[in-house]
């Protein structure tokens, strides 16, 4: 029992100290998140396939980008998706709507997400994408999913995108609602930052 124990005991130590040994620095993981964030964005970065919600089969990025003349871009988190329906409402048809779902269980996905989101863009003429996969998210490089976060970012006519802006709905907004109020402020944020 005491080999046993010996051994146990040796093994923790030993994975302990691999890991302290192997793990980055503070000033590594500075330098490396320092480059990534100083990473332009470009339309170039994104996947080539986009899953447009509401559309039977895949779009090429290229073609959607360019037939539907986008000009902004407004990554909705979890929460932030509570403001489709204010959104489908007011804005212009020169912006684009993510729903950032990637970091929702598969099972969930399959069962309660597409429905979700094709019932929030029925009958609005505002395209959305279905980011499950997360690739639209990374080619952004946003790394924040923060539940009640949205983000607006503008493209540019060279397909530079650049981020203008990031707000946050409360808590549960999609679940239990925002009240008129609540919509009316998120929505006067994003239509200003959008003009």
């Amino acid at each position: 029992m005491k080999n046993v124990l010996k051994i146990v005991f040796l093994g923790v130590i030993g994975f302990a100290l691999l890991v302290y040994l192997t793990a980055p620095s503070q000033e590594e993981l500075k330098k490396v998140n320092g480059l990534v964030n100083a990473k332009k964005i470009n339309l170039s970065s994104f996947p080539l396939h986009l899953d447009i919600v509401g559309s039977k089969k895949y779009i090429k990025k290229d073609e959607f980008f360019k037939v539907a003349n986008k000009k902004y871009i407004i990554v909705l988190n979890h929460d932030s998706l509570a403001l489709v329906e204010g959104l489908k409402i007011k804005l212009n048809t020169n912006v684009v709507l993510v729903a950032n779902v990637s970091q929702t269980p598969w099972f969930i996905k399959e069962l309660a997400v597409n429905g979700k989101l094709e019932e929030l863009t029925k009958n609005s003429n505002i395209s959305m994408i279905n980011d499950s996969d997360g690739k639209v998210i990374k080619a952004l490089n946003i790394r924040d999913n923060t539940q009640t976060r949205y983000f607006i970012y503008e493209i540019k006519e060279d397909g530079v995108i650049s981020k203008v802006a990031q707000n946050d709905v409360k808590r549960d907004a999609l679940k239990s609602g925002l009240s008129k109020e609540e919509l009316d402020i998120s929505i006067t944020f994003i239509l200003d930052k959008t003009k």
